[in-house]
């Protein structure tokens, strides 16, 4: 069970410098082809790239011995949201904070969020990301109400639908670009072991193929105009498959939801831009 207890903390932060190569490998690794991210004197990095860096703090969370997690292998990524203050980009020197904000009962399973603050070395933000993980067996085991679901917002007429193919070889490029080796994404017996058909695609690896294409139809392909993008993960991406992406106008930003070929909806999410 986790500690229900326990928010609040920061841990020690880190200093990471930004390369063009690791920009670059991410959003090959995505099969993102925009060009802002080759090599080159406006290289900018991925709206979804500060999971790199992000990763492994969120994985000093979670092995938080006052956290509690007894088992990795019952985690789920259930939400993501990144706030884009600027761009990334190569050479850029940041300081990483991670920090729990949060720790939840669930019933039979519990939650908590993981947030990682990105600042240059005099302070100013670059970027914010927040993981909220879902662990399995991890809850009190009363019946609890379920929490409300949000309201969701209307859905308008779509403004892009577009189809992306995850390659077999995504889990391992994605791992390798990411530093996500969680092996229900590269050993099928493990992943079987777990209660999954097989390996299934990183949530993150199926968000970032999706936002390439979220980019190039809503931000005619400059990411440097995203300011928010948060997502929820509703169910698993098979490698060998595709998804299919609808996008659609929702206050200020975008609405979207992405769906296997059976109909079954794997994201759902939102997109906001800066006033071009």
């Amino acid at each position: 069970m986790l500690n229900f207890a326990l928010r609040g903390k920061t841990y020690p932060a880190v200093t990471i410098t930004v390369t063009a190569d690791e920009i670059a490998a991410y959003a090959a690794a995505s099969g993102d082809t925009n060009p802002q991210h080759a090599p080159g004197s406006d290289q900018i990095a991925s709206i979804v790239f500060p999971v790199v860096h992000g990763l492994p703090l969120m994985g000093v969370v979670t092995t938080d011995p006052e956290l509690n997690v007894e088992n990795p292998l019952m985690i789920v990524h259930g939400e993501q949201e990144i706030v884009h203050h600027r761009p990334t980009r190569p050479g850029d020197t940041l300081v990483l904070t991670p920090s729990l904000v949060s720790v939840e009962d669930k019933g039979k399973g519990a939650t908590f969020v993981a947030r990682v603050a990105a600042a240059t070395p005099k302070g100013e933000l670059v970027n914010e990301q927040w993981a909220t993980i879902f662990v399995r067996g991890a809850g009190s085991g009363s019946q609890r109400a379920p929490n409300p679901l949000p309201a969701q917002p209307e859905r308008s007429e779509a403004v892009a639908t577009f189809t992306r193919h995850v390659a077999t070889t995504m889990p391992a490029a994605y791992a390798a670009a990411s530093g996500d080796h969680n092996p229900i994404h590269l050993d099928p017996v493990v992943a079987q072991m777990v209660g999954l058909p097989g390996v299934i695609n990183h949530g993150l690896g199926t968000l970032s193929l999706v936002s390439g294409g979220l980019v190039e139809h809503l931000a005619s392909g400059d990411a440097s105009r995203v300011t928010r993008l948060a997502v929820r993960f509703t169910d698993m991406v098979i490698p060998g498959s595709d998804v299919i992406t609808t996008a659609w106008r929702s206050g200020t930003g975008f609405g979207f939801e992405t769906t296997r070929p059976d109909g079954k909806v794997v994201l759902t999410g939102t997109l906001n831009l800066a006033v071009a």
